[in-house]
């Protein structure tokens, strides 16, 4: 069962990458190359570190002889972790002295450009080559028609005002992007929103989340299908999915979208909220003596696609959600890298109402012993088979991590 879970959240990608071009576009910000540091070293070329390499190409794969180069913290939104560099007439750079670290490299020419993420971690980086591609641009608004301030990007030397509430990037590379937006006003939260730039083109974006909440893992409101909580621009993991049993559950078919089976997400006044139900049959036996049992899980990613980047969440106190519907439920935490048997590390049941309710799960109440939560890939939500109640429905909202350190919890 937990494979074919995990299957289907990587076919959730599929689904999400058309409701993840919803966002923003950029321009060069006024943070120079002063302070910063320069390709060779830090400001004084001695800096122990990493060399990081690569060839950049024109989109007519022609060297792309002096183009900028610019290598920031992946999560940084100023200069204090960025190096400069120019390439050389062969496209080439070479940018040493960078410390551990995740960043962004992005590099422009002649209304070009790109980016690559890069991981530093004890030894030099060859990024190999790659080519740059049309600019993009993202307009849009953050959601208060009277708000003044300035989006930034995550990981790139990029900002725009916002005038009443509007803001236009350009000169974007194209990729994920994750925009923050600064308001003038004094103790106002940041907010911030996720999407994907396309080459040559122009997108929207109008959903900003409020950064105060750090734990909140997903409230649906960007209306795709990949979780908030994952790293900015991290665009490899954090999947929702709904995964059954062909052979004995029948979902409601209204409630499924696209041919990857994905739930719904519904608007209840404004609210975005996540909706799936299915009839759950009897187990049979085939004529080979084999069992076919029914199962259906309505689940996230909470670390990457690939198991073994997994979620340390051992310094959690509970997660809690907003949740109604029929029949019973039973939250699960999964430790993909266990045994397939032993994966389903923490369990909790809950019978569901006709109304909204909120529902805290101290997680140190429901693990087995023999575990820890040091190692989490997804959460699920599990449809409990009743012959008594058949049909299990599930509204799902504002799921939340309650304790804790956002950074740390990413550090694994």
């Amino acid at each position: 069962m937990q494979r074919k879970s995990f299957d289907m959240a990587r076919t959730a990608k599929t689904v999400s990458s058309a409701a993840l071009l919803l966002i923003l576009g950029l321009g060069l910000s006024a943070c120079g190359d002063g302070g910063t540091k320069t390709a060779g070293g830090g400001p004084s070329g001695t800096e122990a570190g990493n060399a990081i390499t690569a060839e950049i190409l024109t989109a007519d794969k022609a060297p792309a002889a002096l183009a900028r180069v610019r290598l920031m913290d992946s999560e940084g939104l100023d200069c204090d972790k960025a190096y400069s560099a120019q390439t050389d007439k062969k496209g080439r750079v070479t940018i040493e002295g960078v410390t551990e670290g995740d960043y962004t490299l992005e590099a422009s020419l002649n209304g070009e450009a790109l980016q690559i993420p890069v991981k530093v971690s004890g030894k030099d980086v060859d990024l190999g080559s790659d080519e740059l591609k049309k600019m993009a641009t993202v307009s849009g608004s953050v959601g208060d028609p009277s708000a003044n301030g300035t989006v930034k990007v995550r990981g790139m030397e990029h900002s725009a005002r916002v005038v009443d509430g509007s803001f236009t990037l350009d000169s974007l590379p194209e990729g994920a992007l994750s925009l923050v937006f600064i308001s003038d006003a004094d103790h106002q939260d940041t907010t911030s929103t996720y999407l994907k730039a396309v080459a040559g083109e122009k997108s929207t974006s109008s959903t900003f989340a409020e950064e105060s909440r750090a734990l909140l893992l997903d409230d649906f409101q960007d209306s795709n299908y990949q979780n908030r909580f994952m790293p900015a621009r991290t665009y490899d993991g954090g999947w929702w999915f709904f995964s059954y049993s062909e052979k004995t559950v029948t979902p409601d078919s209204t409630l499924i979208f696209g041919n990857n089976h994905i739930f719904k997400l519904e608007n209840e006044d404004g609210n975005i909220v996540a909706h799936v139900a299915a009839e759950m049959g009897e187990t049979f036996e085939d004529s080979t003596g084999e069992q076919y049992w029914a199962w259906a899980t309505m689940g996230v990613e909470l670390g990457k696609s690939d198991k073994k980047l997994c979620n340390d969440i051992s310094s959690v106190d509970s997660v809690a959600f907003r949740i109604k519907g029929k029949g019973i439920i039973v939250f699960t935490v999964v430790d993909a890298n266990l045994p397939i048997e032993d994966q389903k590390i923490a369990r909790f049941e809950y019978r569901m109402s006709d109304e909204w309710e909120r529902v805290s799960v101290p997680l140190a109440d429901i693990l087995n012993s023999r575990y820890s939560y040091k190692c989490v890939d997804q959460l699920d939500w599990d449809f409990k088979t009743n012959p008594a109640e058949p049909v299990v429905e599930i509204w799902l909202d504002d799921i939340e991590l309650i304790g804790g350190d956002r950074l740390s919890i990413w550090e694994k």
